[in-house]
Parts: structure tokens; C-alpha cells; sequence
């Protein structure tokens, strides 16, 4: 009897079979050897390049979380200055005011004392004035009264000649 396979070709089936696994297990190697190691080192720069990336992201935002610290610390201490700078400009002009008051108040008393002065100075000078003519306008009416004897009508006369005398 002769042998028949259930399939027809079979028996050439089994040597293609065979043939086919030494033929994938060559191109397995072929493509472990020439293919799977360039894939495998491509993908692995590719995974150490996200790693990086994730890393620098990260480095960089802590160093954004840092500046924006630092401005907002630089940022208080500035308003802190500025409130310090119109603090000390409010009690300078405060101080300023006060001393330019105090001066004006000190010339003023200055000034009233000078016045006074010169008012005194005035009186005397006037009194020494009014003094002088007195003498003089005595001397004058002794003159008149010795140069001639004078009657009641006379000294009348003289008196009133005075008196005008005073009001010229």
C-alpha cells in the first residue's frame, strides 16, 4: 500500500517546514545581530533623552520657583524701603518746618527787640531833641526878656510868639 498523506504534498511540507525554521532562525540572528541592536540602542538614547528631559524640566522650574521667590522677597523688601525712605522724608519735613518755624520765631523776637530798641532810642533822641530846643528857645526868651523889660502884655506876647514858635 501506498502511503498517502492526507493532504496532497505533504512530504514536501515537512522538508519546507524544516527548511523555513533554518531560514527564520538565520534571519532571527541576522536581525538580532544587524537590526535589533541599533533598534534597542535608539530607543534606549530615546529613553535617556525623555529621562533628561523630565530632569531639566524639573531643574528648571525649581529654579523658576526660586526666582520667583527671590522677586517677591526683593519685591516686599523694596515696598519695606519705600515705606522706610517716605517715613524718614515725612519726619525730615516735620523736623525742617519745625526748625524754620522756630527760626522764623526767633528773628521775629529779634526783629520786636530791634523795634523796641529803636523806639527807646527814638524817645531819647527826641526827648534830647525837645531838651535842646527847650534850652535853646530859653536861652532865646532870656535874651528877649533881659534885652527889653517886659510889661504883663509883653510876656503875654512872648508866650504866645513861643507857643507858635512850637506849633511851626
Amino acid at each position: 500500500m501506498e502511503f498517502q498523506p492526507v493532504f496532497a504534498g505533504a512530504e514536501i511540507s515537512i522538508v519546507n517546514t524544516i527548511w523555513y525554521l533554518i531560514v527564520f532562525a538565520i534571519l532571527l540572528v541576522a536581525v538580532k545581530h544587524y537590526a535589533w541592536g541599533p533598534v534597542k540602542d535608539m530607543m534606549e538614547k530615546r529613553r535617556q533623552k525623555v529621562i533628561d528631559d523630565l530632569d531639566q524640566a524639573a531643574s528648571d522650574r525649581k529654579k523658576a520657583e526660586t526666582l520667583a521667590n527671590e522677586r517677591e522677597a526683593a519685591l516686599k523688601n523694596s515696598r519695606q524701603e519705600a515705606t522706610q525712605i517716605l517715613s524718614d522724608a515725612k519726619d525730615n519735613a516735620q523736623k525742617t518746618g519745625k526748625q524754620i518755624v522756630s527760626e522764623a520765631n526767633d528773628e521775629a523776637s529779634q526783629i520786636r527787640e530791634k523795634a523796641k530798641a529803636d523806639a527807646v532810642q527814638a524817645k531819647a533822641d527826641a526827648l534830647q531833641e525837645a531838651r535842646d530846643q527847650v534850652a535853646d528857645l530859653s536861652v532865646t526868651i532870656a535874651e528877649k526878656v533881659i534885652a527889653k523889660n517886659l510889661s504883663a502884655a509883653d510876656q503875654k506876647e512872648l508866650v504866645d510868639q513861643f507857643i507858635k514858635g512850637l506849633n511851626d
